[in-house]
């Protein structure tokens, strides 16, 4: 998926939250890394760089080398690596760097330090955090909850299926808003079967809102 400009702006109005950060910069890969790890396990997110922390439109330093610094950290120093959304827009004539990170299907990755140790990280709040007991029971329980997708997730799955397939964009153009306009559902009940897909690990689901996109792992 792209995020335009507009996104952005209506995004950064929002203000930091469970499923959105704000960076002037780049921080350093261990951090970047917890970020991405904490929303890969969590709900997934988005990462902006070159936004204060009062959503004042900054531009990114070097926005080309911080994409490929973004995607290269979520490969590399995650475990299992991860697949991460990087774009770049234009915005008040400064550039700012996006990372959409999904829910995660290969849930819970951890972040790889230096010294040989590794972490499972979760988002809490606007802030990351290593996942407690319970954090870490919760996600195993939504993996293993998994079950035979029962008629209506089996007609998402195909739809999504077919939207994506041959779509310019590479992160596809399957949203549930599309799906209930065409198979003439209830969107409360779209919206709640595919999250369920999506926490099952069948779905992978990037942006937000309205906005959300779909594919399959």
């Amino acid at each position: 998926m792209q995020f335009t400009p507009d996104d952005l702006r209506a995004r950064i109005d929002e203000g930091e939250g469970k499923n959105l950060e704000f960076k002037r910069g780049l921080p350093r890969d261990e951090k970047t890394a917890r970020t991405l790890c904490a929303f890969a396990n969590t709900r997934g997110g988005l990462l902006l760089i070159g936004v204060g922390d009062r959503g004042e439109i900054l531009g990114a330093p070097h926005p080309r080398e911080t994409v490929e610094k973004l995607r290269a950290i979520a490969s590399v120093q995650l475990s299992p690596a991860l697949a991460v959304q990087v774009g770049r827009a234009v915005i008040d004539e400064r550039t700012v760097v996006w990372c959409s990170v999904p829910l995660s299907p290969a849930r819970p990755h951890r972040v790889l330090h230096e010294g040989g140790e590794a972490e499972i990280v979760v988002r809490a709040g606007s802030s990351n955090r290593v996942a407690s007991g319970a954090a870490l029971a919760q996600i195993r329980a939504q993996r293993s909850a998994s079950k035979t997708p029962d008629p209506l997730q089996r007609s998402i799955l195909a739809w999504v299926e077919s939207q994506n397939r041959g779509a310019r964009d590479p992160g596809g153009r399957a949203t549930v808003q599309g799906f209930a306009r065409q198979r003439n559902i209830g969107l409360q009940r779209a919206r709640r079967a595919f999250t369920e897909l999506e926490l099952a690990g069948r779905l992978v689901g990037h942006g937000a809102g309205g906005k959300r996109i779909f594919s399959l792992p």
